[in-house]
């Protein structure tokens, strides 16, 4: 029987959760993990597409702000739809709409329409994250979520890991299109794991909501606000501040190794995949560490990610940034595990699209912010300077937003509200 977490549930002393559960957990796994798969394999196709039709810097430039900027611009509309409306039906909506949106993009090639067609991708991204946060606590329970959200992070990590060779390999040997293709089908599966998955949040909420009509329109009710937890505030703004400092450096890490160091490209390469091969472990780590409470794990991975920029930038020579890269990798899989563990374990069943939209928001906003800061530092020092300048920054931010974290832990989460959660 599927699930319909329309009303609140009490979690504790649930039963043991089933065989079927914990396989429509691998499902939403293995649908997270094809997407970002597919996902990286049609970003790198489309800056290959733009750089060979003679597009210059700005275009890239507006292609990443493309998929960037859509999550943070649709966060409170976004939230909102993901606690309202039945997630098989924005699943299997707007995952229709993105495969038809990649089979578009290898007819139409302008630069101008690829990028207005990567804005639609992204939007419909920012739809379907806050479902994919808020599914495992629905499918497996709180009591269960680090580990259900541990598999489905591994999962979509090994996705972002594999895609630039297999992208790289695609484009090789049959051009752009096949990337492109390959997207849409990834699309397709996700499609289908959204039938598949029986687990549905808020069933049926969307057509008693339209049978309804009008009537609780004139009902005042503050909407919910993640600003309103103390707790996961800190913890957002620590998140968007170091992630701030990550993308900084993958501005800089061209230059460094290539200018700096006089290293070749496979040497880049082998340095770019050492920190995506951190993730998967990363990821793992966090159901093993059951001794430390999340949010000491999580002021943990923090500090690796500083420690690794700061001490990358105080690499004698190039061989020394692979173990500050693999470390920096293992504390991003570890966080980005830990952070959708506190979000589906405070967070109230009603509220938790809302909140899995803020990330989104903050997680893109952060990289945009660290693109623009990374490409105006090399325009006044070198990118040893800005290695270093950016680790500092984190570690102040760290000091800075840590004690919020830790202080705010124990803190009551708000409750819904009842006019919000009978909507």
């Amino acid at each position: 029987m599927a699930t319909d977490t329309t009303s609140p549930t009490t979690e504790a002393g649930s039963p043991p959760v089933s065989r079927t559960a914990w396989r429509e957990v691998y499902i939403l796994a293995g649908m997270r993990g094809l997407s970002f798969a597919g996902d990286i394999a049609a970003e790198t196709a489309i800056a290959l597409q733009l750089q060979a039709q003679g597009a210059g810097s700005y275009a890239v430039m507006a292609l990443l702000l493309a998929a960037t900027v859509p999550p943070v611009l649709l966060s409170p509309l976004t939230g909102k739809v993901a606690d309202r409306f039945d997630s098989r039906t924005l699943i299997v909506g707007v995952g229709t709409l993105q495969a038809l949106v990649c089979v578009a993009m290898t007819l139409w090639t302008s630069p101008a329409v690829l990028i207005a067609l990567s804005v639609l991708l992204s939007a419909g991204l920012a739809f379907t994250h806050p479902v994919f946060g808020a599914l495992p606590s629905a499918i497996v329970g709180k009591d269960n979520v680090p580990r259900a959200s541990s598999i489905s992070q591994t999962w979509a990590m090994a996705g972002m890991v594999a895609a630039p060779g297999v992208a790289g390999f695609l484009i090789g040997r049959f051009g752009v299109t096949v990337p492109l293709l390959i997207d849409a089908l990834s699309f397709a599966a996700v499609v289908a794991g959204g039938l598949l998955i029986r687990t549905r949040l808020h069933k049926g909420r969307d057509a008693a909501a339209a049978a309804k009509g009008g009537a609780d329109a004139d009902k005042p009710a503050t909407p919910y606000k993640v600003t309103s937890d103390r707790f996961l505030t800190a913890v957002l703004i620590l998140s968007g501040a170091v992630m701030a400092a990550a993308s900084i450096i993958n501005v800089l890490i061209v230059f460094y190794v290539r200018e700096t160091f006089g290293a070749s490209e496979e040497t880049f390469g082998l340095i770019m995949s050492a920190w995506m091969l951190g993730l998967i472990p990363g990821g793992m780590l966090v159901r093993r560490l059951k001794r430390l409470s999340h949010e000491a794990i999580l002021i943990g991975t923090f500090l690796c990610i500083a420690v690794a920029i700061l001490g990358t930038g105080l690499a004698p020579g190039v061989w020394w940034i692979l173990p500050f890269y693999v470390l920096g990798g293992i504390g991003n899989g570890a966080q980005a595990t830990v952070t959708h563990i506190l979000l589906n374990v405070r967070v109230p069943d009603t509220h938790r699209g809302r909140a899995f939209a803020a990330l989104g928001a903050v997680s893109n906003t952060g990289p945009a912010l660290g693109y623009l800061v990374g490409g105006a530092i090399l325009s006044f020092t070198t990118p040893r300077y800005g290695f270093l300048a950016a680790g500092v920054f984190a570690l102040a931010a760290l000091a800075v937003f840590a004690g919020g974290v830790l202080k705010n832990s124990d803190a009551e989460a708000p409750a819904p509200l009842l006019n919000e959660a009978a909507r």
